[in-house]
């Protein structure tokens, strides 16, 4: 038996009721269309308010390419999910690695993290705590609910926190590049 199935073994056995019912209550919402409108109306206008362009691009970005990556390394890798006597959604017909919840959230948190620009090193070790609580909490109500094995999650993550530091990066370097090109001499050749 591999580490995974260890894991999941465990897991099944130790459940109980009352935390299966929040989780399942908690994960059946945040897949309701209108919470994730909601969520999203939040999100474009916590980023209108505060005029932070730059942040928001970042999350939007690190969110729609990190689902979209693991969506489609699920029909690379080809991964079963956990079988029906480990699980308590037996009804999920798509492939589990890697998780899409772990990547997008993860990538969402990391894009979040490099893209603001905190107010001190206090505020920064805050906010990294609780985006990390949030993405493991995710995570762990993937293994828990036997949606995930162990490893996908851990995948999404890894996956996730790649591309939203990669996205990071790369507005920050055209950004940069962007305000080289504006403060070239106006003689410097192909400049006009």
């Amino acid at each position: 038996m591999g580490f995974d199935e260890s894991v999941m073994r465990v897991v099944s056995v130790r459940r109980a009721d009352a935390v299966t019912q929040v989780i399942q209550g908690i994960g059946n919402a945040g897949m309701r269309i209108e919470v994730l409108e909601i969520g999203a109306l939040a999100g474009v206008l916590a980023v209108v308010a505060t005029r932070s362009w730059r942040v928001g691009g970042i999350a939007a970005a690190s969110l729609l390419l990190g689902d979209f990556i693991a969506h489609w390394l699920k029909q690379v890798v080809r991964r079963p999910r956990p079988g029906a006597e480990l699980t308590l959604w037996p009804e999920i017909h798509s492939w589990a690695m890697p998780s899409t919840h772990a990547a997008a959230t993860s990538a969402l948190a990391m894009g979040i993290f490099l893209a603001v620009q905190w107010r001190s090193p206090r505020m920064r070790r805050a906010a990294g705590t609780a985006l990390v609580v949030a993405v493991v909490f995710v995570g762990g109500c993937m293994v828990y609910l036997g949606a995930h094995w162990p490893t996908d999650v851990l995948a999404g993550w890894l996956l996730g926190a790649g591309v939203g530091a990669a996205v990071a990066w790369t507005f920050d370097k055209l950004r940069s590049n962007r305000d080289a090109a504006d403060h070239l001499p106006s003689d410097t050749p192909g400049v006009r």
